[in-house]
């Protein structure tokens, strides 16, 4: 037993570490979705722009992803970490600016061109473990960063209801600017940065290499379709929560701030508290039953949430974020597990990633268009409709496929 433990104390120590640093500075983005869109108006930017202001990190990750691989390649992992958590730093100060649109729109791009790097940062310091303990360490890192942005939409929107967005935001450039001494004092073992991606096969061809595997192919589009539908609830649930409570819902003094932050930190502890347990349910049930059962716990609680009014929308909306992250947990151990059998299992995991990052784009440009014409409640529905039929081909592709077998 001490044989085992020994190896995995000092990756659990040095992915501890980066996640924190992550945690620390991802604060900034996480709050915009619970607050940026009931303080649009104040800060000068109209509400149909907050989907492209929520979408635009994800868009330029379509690229950047590709670049910070390249660049952690080149340069080894330490300075372009530092550099990342130094750009989350100037895009969470430029948020409390109050620049208006221009200078907010090339704040979420930095950001997003951080993260890709952040990101990057993370994986590779989850190579240091040995290979079967890569999905304990996994888990511990997105578990501390998804920490970071519970306690930030819960303290955020909680300081910005008593104190206004201004001191909310300066709280949190605080908070951010502690990731830059915490990145700096990080030592990268070379098995961080040892493994090299290759340098010549395009990106277009390495799309073609993923796409020939059916399974690939329709598991990308429900992580792509899954991906929609959470940046689609977690951009407009702080709108969704003020149009169904009204104001004797909130004479208790907690306001749509405190609210909405509330119900995305119980979304994003999930990743904290609930990762194992679902985990352990889909080893037990298999992947693909899994993924089943959390569509449909989805489809129920999405019906369930459209239909109520009043004080038990927030507990409906919490039922609705559980489910909707522990499909994502469920459906990335699927895409590590698909990635394992295919013939390139580095690029199905980027091609993946890029897929979710698609669909994490689409979501809020989707939500603020269409919530313009209808109701958000048909978004919600029409979105759990559309990943519910995308779920069921996978699930009948897997179990022919396994028949066949």
């Amino acid at each position: 037993m001490t044989d085992r433990a020994a190896p995995l104390s000092q990756p659990t120590r040095l992915v501890s570490v980066v996640g924190s640093a992550i945690g620390l500075a991802i604060v900034g983005d996480s709050f915009l979705y619970g607050n940026l869109p009931i303080e649009a108006a104040n800060l000068g930017i109209a509400l149909p722009l907050v989907g492209v202001l929520l979408s635009a990190n994800r868009l330029v990750r379509l690229i950047s992803n590709t670049w910070a691989s390249t660049v952690f390649e080149r340069l080894g992992p330490r300075l372009p970490f530092i550099a990342a958590t130094v750009a989350a730093l100037i895009t969470t100060a430029t948020y409390g600016m109050g620049w208006g649109f221009g200078a907010f729109l090339l704040a979420r791009i930095g950001w997003g061109i951080a993260w890709s790097g952040l990101r990057q940062g993370g994986y590779q310091m989850v190579w240091v473990g040995a290979e079967d303990v890569r999905g304990r360490l996994t888990g511990l890192l997105w578990g501390i960063i998804r920490l970071g942005s519970a306690l930030s939409v819960a303290m955020g929107g909680y300081l910005r209801d008593q104190f206004g967005y201004p001191f909310a935001m300066s709280v949190l450039v605080g908070v951010t600017a502690l990731a830059i001494p915490v990145a700096a004092l990080i030592r990268w073992p070379p098995a961080a940065h040892q493994v090299a991606m290759p340098r010549r096969e395009s990106s277009r061809r390495g799309w073609q290499t993923v796409l020939r595997i059916p399974r690939a192919r329709r598991l990308l589009v429900v992580g792509l379709v899954d991906a929609a539908f959470e940046g689609i609830l977690i951009s407009t649930v702080a709108l969704f929560v003020a149009g169904r409570l009204g104001a004797k819902d909130l004479s208790l003094g907690i306001g749509v701030g405190t609210i909405a932050g509330l119900l995305l930190a119980a979304r994003w502890a999930t990743d904290l508290i609930f990762a194992p347990a679902i985990g352990a349910l889909s080893d037990r049930l298999g992947q693909s039953r899994t993924i089943v059962v959390l569509a449909g716990m989805l489809m129920v609680c999405v019906v369930g949430v459209t239909q109520l009014w009043g004080a038990l929308v927030p507990f409906a909306l919490v039922l609705l974020l559980i489910s909707s992250g522990g499909l994502i947990i469920t459906l990335t151990a699927t895409a590590n597990s698909v990635a394992l059998s295919s013939e390139r299992p580095h690029l199905f995991v980027g091609v993946y990633s890029t897929a979710h990052d698609a669909g994490s784009a689409v979501g809020p440009l989707l939500a603020y268009l269409a919530g313009s014409v209808v109701d958000l409640s048909i978004v919600y529905l029409a979105t759990t409709t559309a990943l519910l039929l995308a779920v069921a081909q996978y699930a009948w592709l897997d179990v022919r496929r396994k028949a066949e077998i």
